[in-house]
């Protein structure tokens, strides 16, 4: 994942009450902050020292001090950043965008209620400016004036319904109310976006209380599955300032979030656009040895795995999503390779313990290939597919109370997979001479399939169960094999 360069800083933050007059405001400039220089990164030292000498010439001149100011902010100097805004606000009172990006920043600080009172003076301003409002009643509801916070949402939701973190922050206030309120809006964030790690995991507390455990855990587990995940908010006012980072973090974390939405084109734009500003971004290779991947550009993948590789040959995602890469293209002995490497590196990868089993199972190798899926559950106990397979290799092996144990842990969640899995647990049932069971399993899954129109699968099911009222009339009749 990214790295985010943090600084020490020794500067405390003044506070942010002041005449709204502008002479006062005048009157009682704060001073330039100093930055330390060698706090930051050589590329991006003689930035920051051209953008304070020009503050320090003009240091009347607001667009000079916001400038400052935006700069300090994109690479995360928060207090220093905090200062300039103040500045900069103060000698333009009308201008939108030094006090709501203040705003931002003391919410970065955690100063929400400051900040609360920052972003009511910036949609006076632009009462219009959406991302505003939202920060305004994120800033109330982390601040405790849940009362305040709910008509913003409220708002945001009448002008624009599909935005799911204001669905997500009234699920928050209604779930001190009730929690059957709170469900509904919930769902809606996940509806919106599916990934939203932490609209999962409200959900999944608000029905433990309403006593649905099965489904609560699923919830709870995707939450953490996504817990890095969340919606991105269109934000041109946000967006110039990672256009600031020459080091192209910003940009690369904006291309995560498309690609969460599901955006991937842009996703793809914008990871490439952080590589110009920084080609040493070693996350943004790896990240389109994926992106390119999904979207078939087999060649420009590979020369981004090669790229990373260049950078650091230890990264374990690197050769993780290039044995994804290699895996789709059928190309299973090198992607059992990469995905070795992967584990060379990370040997607590479930996901690459599960990927090189499946390779290696291939091959014939079942003993190996068991050892392996063992590793992807002890190191990720609700891995699906790791049960589902090991469930496969043990019913070759004759290890029928084992299997079924397996696939019983597959049917937790339920999807278009689940009547495979259901099917494959009936038969081994069947199998292990528990006749009764396994038909019902079968016929479970039979209606599963057919609701999914899944039409092969349903005639392979059919013809299982009409095998199985053959055998009762022929014993000698050969036994259903588990799918």
């Amino acid at each position: 994942m990214m790295r985010v360069i943090i600084f020490i800083v020794s500067f405390v933050f003044l506070p942010s009450v002041f005449s709204r007059s502008g002479v006062s405001r005048a009157q009682s400039l704060p001073d330039l902050p100093h930055p330390v220089f060698d706090n930051f990164a050589p590329e991006i030292r003689e930035q920051v020292r051209k953008v304070y000498a020009a503050a320090q010439a003009r240091p009347r001149d607001a667009e000079a001090v916001g400038r400052l100011g935006m700069t300090l902010h994109t690479y995360e100097e928060y207090e220093f950043t905090a200062i300039c805004y103040e500045r900069a606000r103060r000698l333009a009172p009308d201008e939108f965008r030094w006090v709501y990006y203040l705003g931002i920043v003391q919410a970065s600080l955690g100063n929400h209620t400051a900040a609360a009172a920052v972003f009511k003076e910036a949609i006076r301003q632009r009462p219009d400016y959406l991302p505003a409002q939202l920060r305004l009643a994120n800033s109330l509801l982390t601040a405790g004036q849940r009362l305040e916070s709910q008509p913003l949402y409220e708002t945001v939701i009448k002008e624009n319904d599909a935005i799911a973190q204001a669905h997500y922050g009234l699920g928050r206030i209604k779930a001190v109310a009730g929690v059957t309120a709170a469900a509904a809006h919930f769902r809606k964030a996940i509806e919106l976006f599916p990934e939203y790690g932490a609209a999962h995991y409200a959900l999944g507390l608000v029905l433990r209380g309403l006593g649905q455990a099965d489904k609560a855990q699923e919830h709870l587990a995707l939450s953490q599955k996504y817990k890095l995940s969340r919606p991105p908010l269109e934000d041109p006012l946000l967006n110039a300032i990672a256009e600031l980072n020459i080091l192209g973090t910003e940009i690369l974390k904006r291309g995560v979030m498309l690609e969460s939405a599901g955006r991937i084109e842009e996703s793809i734009s914008e990871h490439e656009r952080a590589l110009t500003l920084n080609p040493q971004l070693a996350q943004a290779h790896i990240n389109l040895i994926q992106l390119y991947g999904r979207t078939e550009q087999f060649e420009k993948a590979e020369k981004h795995y090669r790229a990373a590789i260049a950078i650091n040959p230890n990264l374990a995602d690197s050769h993780y999503n290039y044995g994804v890469l290699l895996a789709g293209r059928e190309r299973y002995a090198e992607a059992a390779q990469a995905f070795f490497r992967c584990l060379q590196i990370n040997q607590f990868s479930a996901e690459a313990h599960h990927n090189y089993a499946a390779m290696i199972e291939r091959e014939g190798r079942l003993d190996e290939a068991a050892e392996h899926y063992h590793h992807a559950l002890e190191n990720k106990p609700g891995h699906r597919l790791a049960h589902f397979h090991l469930g496969r290799i043990l019913v070759h092996q004759g290890k029928l109370a084992e299997a079924i144990e397996h696939f019983h842990q597959t049917l937790k969640v339920e999807d278009e997979s689940t009547s495979r899995f259901t099917y494959a647990l009936g038969a081994t049932y069947v199998r292990a001479g528990e006749k009764q069971k396994g038909i019902q399993y079968l016929r479970e899954a039979l209606k599963r399939a057919t609701a999914l129109g899944q039409t092969q699968l349903a005639a392979s099911i059919e013809r299982d169960l009409g095998q199985l009222g053959k055998l009762a009339a022929n014993p000698s009749e050969k036994p259903v094999k588990t799918p």
